[in-house]
């Protein structure tokens, strides 16, 4: 073996992280994003982002629900991920009016190792 290729190996194992980072997307009603924000940043969450949402209905019937929807866009760790989803699968069918669509998509990449950090909750830390 050569030793440069041993050496490259070393660096990159410890250049790549075993921790992964889902994008978890959590669409909800207008009025109960608070409460949401507040559940997935008890649970270790550091970084979120909520905006309003337009439906696409074009019926008259569910005209006052445009404009009535949030999301949330928050990053979580990928070994949170079936806690978060379990404690908003219970929210949404425990709280009146609290129903909602939750899923996440894994990250691929992330450039920086204190960018890494902040968004994994792990500030002051070495991957």
């Amino acid at each position: 073996m050569n030793p440069n290729n041993k050496n490259k190996d070393e660096k990159e194992k410890r250049l790549t992280s075993t921790k992964k980072l889902s994008l978890l997307f959590v669409v909800v009603k207008k009025g109960k994003v608070d409460y949401y924000l507040d559940l997935i940043e008890d649970m270790g969450v550091n970084l979120q982002i909520s905006m309003i949402g337009n439906g696409t209905t074009k019926s008259a019937i569910f005209s006052d629900e445009i404009g009535s929807k949030s999301i949330i866009l928050s990053v979580v760790k990928e070994d949170n991920t079936d806690e978060i989803m379990s404690a908003l699968g219970r929210k949404f069918k425990e709280i009146k009016d609290g129903k909602g669509v939750a899923w996440t998509v894994p990250l691929s990449s992330v450039m920086g190792v204190t960018f890494f950090n902040f968004l994994s909750n792990n500030v002051g830390s070495i991957i």
